[in-house]
Parts: structure tokens; C-alpha cells; sequence
């Protein structure tokens, strides 16, 4: 029996960037350019994983090049965690971290690297930093690769829980959980072409904002994935923990699940009304005070828009990738660590 899920709330307006066709488009041809999807099979799940229409539906406000930019952003690092959740080195800690490393490597803050290796996901990610850091300092390159780097922990982390058989505690994973989400919201400074200061960014408010809002997508994300994550046996899903620490069916769990997004999504709402309300007029500088305001709008259309999305995609239909794990498709995508 297919799950019930909640019809949720969200007080702000759906937009879509006139420019969806183009980056739905330009996405699928950026990962197919560097062999990102090596089988049919991929690259069908990746087309109709519609992530072009996500960032159009999330950044109605992006220019084409930034719409690029975090367009394939997204598909990179989407092929990038179904590699770490379906083939045979999302089982292996060890070498998932070294891999981990390599590719932090390529997103140094002093800039792109010339002596990367040939590797699919070494050129797309040395381009991709490429073109980033062009239109970002190195202090925001620095937080980029830091929250990139905490993501890629996670993943080692979820890694050792798959070798070890063990179901994280609700707390444990709810903390490992939280980070996932950071890179995308830095992504939101690079589409308003604008670098939060650090005397705002470092606030407890504004770290509350961000943490707000990356629960509720993440949250959600894992209620709308969780049936195909239970049929492949992969633990690390918000409702499927629950449902093991509190021993009750997957519906109940759900609903709990459902319940946490919905006060996650109005603490996010007044959170923000608050900060557009009384931070921003605080403000001295005109150009810092719209430019956060703008900043606030695309956080809350990113929030709106990846609801929206999430009835166009089939990216979580059942079947849609096989369970198994594939060593070949690990080796083709996978740089070798040196």
C-alpha cells in the first residue's frame, strides 16, 4: 500500500524562472559532456529527475548563467550521491574517504587546479570550480568547501553504518542529517551575485534562518523518498529511523514525519518575517539592506519551488535504479585515490 502523505503549507508564491526549458536542457547535456550518466539506464533517471526545472522552480530570479551554474551544481552532486548510495563504495568507508578527499581537493580556495587527474567527476567539479570562482571570494570558497566537506563526512559516515549493519539513533541522525543542505543555500549568495557579510552570516539568527530552512527541505525530502529507501534497505532516512526507535508501522511514522516538516516550514516563515521585519532595517547600508532582503526572497522560493518540483519528478519512483550495487559504474565514475 502506497503511503498517505501531507498536504503541506507554505505562505509564499511559486515563481518559475522564464528560463526552465534552458536549464533542464543545458543540465542534461553538462552531465552527458562528461560521462556523469555512462549507462541509458542513468541517464533516464537522471532526465527524469527534471533538476533543471528544480533550481528554475527554486531560483526564479537567476540570470542564465548563474541558472547554469547551479543547475549543474545540482545534477553533479545528485550523480554524485547516488553513486555513494547505489554501487559498492557506499559500503566501503575507507575508500569512500579517500575518494572524499580527492575530491575536496579539487575545490581549493585559492582556485581551480591545474594537475586534476582525467576523471568524469575531476573535470565536472574542476570546471564547475571554475566558473564558481569567478563571481565568489575565496572566503565564501572557503565556507563552500567546508560545508561541501562536512556533506562528504556524512556520506563516510552513513558508509560505516552500511558495513556495520547499524541503524543510527534518531538524535545522531537528525545531527548528521543537518549539513546536507548548506551547500545549496551558499549557492543562493552566488545566484544574487552577493557575499553575506560574516557580522550577519556568523548571528545566531541568521544560523537559525539557514537551519530552518535546510530541515524543512531535508526533512521533506526524506518523507517523499522514504518508500523507495525502505524497498533498497537504506537506513539513513528520517522516517525510517523513527519508525525502528519508536516500533511503529511506516504510515505512523510518516505522519510524525509529516507533523515535524509542517513546524519546521512556519518557524521558517516567521524566522524570515522577523529577519525582513526588524534585522534588515537595521541595516545602515541601502545596497546590504536589499541585498539581504533579495536573499531572504530566494531562500523562501527555494523552499516553495522544490515543494513544487517534488510532484513533477520521478526521481523517487520505485525501481527507478536498481538496488543492487554496481562496481562497474563505481569504477567508470570513481577517480582512483593516489
Amino acid at each position: 500500500m502506497a503511503l498517505r502523505f501531507p498536504e503541506f503549507h507554505i505562505p509564499f508564491a511559486l515563481d518559475t524562472n522564464p528560463l526552465a526549458e534552458h536549464a533542464e536542457e543545458h543540465g542534461r547535456q553538462f552531465v552527458r559532456r562528461f560521462d556523469l550518466v555512462p549507462t541509458a539506464e542513468a541517464q533516464k533517471h537522471f532526465d527524469e529527475s527534471l533538476l533543471g526545472v528544480l533550481v528554475s522552480r527554486a531560483c526564479p530570479r537567476a540570470d542564465r548563467r548563474t541558472l547554469e551554474l547551479a543547475t549543474n551544481w545540482m545534477g553533479c552532486n545528485l550523480v554524485l550521491d547516488d553513486l555513494f548510495d547505489e554501487t559498492d563504495i557506499g559500503e566501503d568507508p575507507a575508500r569512500l574517504r579517500l575518494f572524499c578527499n580527492q575530491i575536496l581537493s579539487w575545490l581549493p580556495a585559492t582556485g581551480p587546479r591545474a594537475d586534476h587527474d582525467d576523471s568524469p567527476f575531476a573535470q565536472a567539479y574542476t570546471e564547475l570550480w571554475e566558473r564558481t570562482c569567478l563571481l565568489m571570494s575565496p572566503a565564501w570558497r572557503r565556507r563552500y568547501a567546508g560545508h561541501f566537506g562536512e556533506f562528504l563526512d556524512r556520506c563516510v559516515w552513513e558508509a560505516q553504518n552500511r558495513k556495520n549493519g547499524s541503524m543510527p539513533k534518531v538524535d545522531e541522525y537528525l545531527k548528521m542529517r543537518s549539513c546536507a543542505f548548506m551547500p545549496y543555500i551558499d549557492l543562493l549568495e552566488l545566484i544574487g551575485y552577493w557575499e553575506i557579510p560574516p557580522d550577519i552570516y556568523e548571528t545566531e539568527e541568521f544560523a537559525e534562518l539557514n537551519q530552518a530552512l535546510s530541515d524543512s527541505v531535508l526533512w521533506m525530502n526524506d518523507l517523499f523518498s522514504c518508500e523507495k529507501e525502505h524497498q533498497f534497505g537504506d537506513v539513513h532516512n528520517l522516517v525510517l529511523v523513527l519508525r525502528s526507535a519508536r516500533g511503529i508501522e511506516l504510515q505512523e511514522a510518516a505522519d510524525l514525519v509529516g507533523e515535524m516538516v509542517q513546524r519546521r516550514i512556519n518557524g521558517f516563515a516567521t524566522l524570515s518575517d522577523e529577519f525582513l521585519e526588524q534585522r534588515v532595517p537595521e541595516q545602515p547600508d541601502p545596497e546590504v539592506r536589499s541585498a539581504l532582503t533579495l536573499h531572504i526572497e530566494n531562500m523562501r522560493s527555494w523552499l516553495r519551488g522544490q515543494l513544487h518540483w517534488r510532484y513533477e519528478t520521478k526521481r523517487n519512483e520505485h525501481g527507478k535504479i536498481p538496488s543492487s550495487r554496481r562496481p562497474e559504474i563505481s569504477e567508470k565514475l570513481r577517480a582512483q585515490p593516489r
